[in-house]
């Protein structure tokens, strides 16, 4: 079972109400020391999966108290370790962990935000990407590409844009619709140049196999995406479920710039529709493993509004899944 530790500040007067709203969450273990300035600092020894419940009740709680504020601290070990929680057996504790066992909604939400911003290491991490990938698809090299895929952040944009959508964050959608178009675009954009500069063939069985769409291709995304969710979720390493993600996204984008770029512009926009139709099998893969894991806002009316955009987004997505789905039946 793993536990987090929540470290809270606030005005001396107030400390006292923690634990009268908390009164029904379990804690394992607590203790308070005074600060500088009348203030008070608690920490809260916390199971995993109570910690989301706790963040939500000290957000409504701090927000009106100046220069109160609560932080998430991560455990590595207690000693002695804890042996039962609320009443049931270790063991009994470890399974209900296993059965929802992800973060909380906050650090979520501090994880995604941070792939979402641009900043000009993100762009360099794209270009160089996408120049690796090139050179790989030319010389239809298959390790070349691979290393490509490691290198290319595109997994927390798409990622930030399926919980917008599960939790009706406006903010974060439009930051990640951003943040993953430049990059798609500068992805693109630089297989146009490459293509314009260097003899390209369009037979080449690694850039050839980017140039048609089939279930294969679908299916891959769709399990990319939910692997991205889980392994967010999970708090576990992302970089192996980047580079699943990377490859349903970037050796057809790149392919498609190469194409353009050298003239072949049938096959250049027949590799970008693989791009687009991986992009919303992601995304759509996304939406529904996050609202499937149980992730929603704190508030009703945050709820309401959240699955309302949740509705639209999966909506529109199996929409235009569907139109490709009967392009590639029709083109079959």
């Amino acid at each position: 079972m793993s536990y987090q530790l929540v470290e809270i500040v606030l005005p001396q007067g107030r400390a006292e109400d923690i634990g009268e709203l908390l009164h029904d969450i379990e804690i394992l273990s607590s203790w308070q020391d005074q600060l500088a300035g009348e203030r008070a600092r608690i920490h809260l020894l916390l199971a995993t999966d109570t910690v989301e419940s706790v963040l939500d009740r000290l957000d409504a709680y701090l927000q009106p108290l100046p220069g109160a504020q609560a932080v998430l601290l991560p455990v590595e070990a207690i000693i002695p370790r804890p042996t039962e929680a609320a009443g049931e057996k270790a063991e009994e504790a470890e399974e209900k962990e296993k059965r929802r066992a992800r973060i909380s909604r906050q650090e979520l939400l501090a994880d995604v935000s941070t792939g979402t911003v641009l900043t000009a290491n993100y762009l360099a991490m794209v270009m160089l990407s996408a120049i690796i990938a090139a050179i790989g698809l030319i010389q239809n090299d298959t390790a070349i590409i691979i290393g490509a895929m490691v290198l290319a952040p595109l997994l927390l944009p798409n990622v930030a844009f399926g919980l917008a959508n599960t939790l009706g964050d406006t903010r974060l959608g439009m930051d990640s619709i951003r943040t993953t178009l430049t990059g798609l675009g500068l992805a693109v954009l630089t297989g146009i140049v490459i293509g314009l500069v260097i003899p390209l063939d369009p037979a080449t069985p690694a850039i050839a196999a980017r140039t048609g769409m089939g279930w294969s291709d679908l299916i891959l995304a769709l399990a990319s995406g939910s692997a991205g969710v889980l392994a967010l979720t999970g708090g576990g390493s992302l970089s192996l479920v980047g580079v699943m993600v990377a490859v349903a996204l970037m050796p057809p984008l790149v392919s498609g710039g190469l194409l353009i770029g050298s003239g072949h512009y049938a096959s250049g926009l027949a590799a970008l529709s693989l791009a687009f139709a991986n992009i919303i099998c992601v995304n759509l893969a996304a939406v529904i493993t996050f609202h499937l894991q149980g992730i929603s806002p704190s508030t009703w009316w945050e709820k309401t509004k959240a699955r309302h955009a949740r509705r639209r987004a999966t909506a529109i997505l199996l929409g235009l899944l569907l139109m490709l789905a009967v392009l590639l039946f029709y083109n079959r």
